[in-house]
């Protein structure tokens, strides 16, 4: 009878183990889940900074375009004479260099 009792004890320690073991590996995956999310959170957050900020140069680097282009508009109208000569001379520079 005490062989059956030591039995038995034994088979409710190792119960005991195996369903503290279960939870301690629930609790993990649990907090393996929750960092999860969390990065993914912050990953998120920082795709629309980026993206965010992507769209700022863009922006800005449009005004510039747009600012430079009407710089040169405005200095092609007021010296056509020199801005023609400029560009053939540009044209032949570049037709010398290709042409090799």
């Amino acid at each position: 009878m005490a062989a059956n009792t030591e039995a038995g004890k034994t088979v409710d320690e190792a119960a005991t183990a195996v369903n503290d073991a279960a939870s301690n590996v629930t609790e993990q995956i649990a907090a393996l889940k929750k960092q999860v999310e969390d990065l993914y959170a912050d990953r998120q957050k920082y795709m629309s900074q980026a993206v965010d900020a992507a769209e700022g140069y863009a922006a800005r680097a449009a005004d510039t375009a747009q600012v430079q282009y009407e710089a040169v508009a405005d200095r092609v109208r007021e010296r056509p004479a020199q801005s023609i000569l400029i560009a053939a001379a540009a044209g032949y520079i570049l037709a010398r260099i290709l042409g090799r």
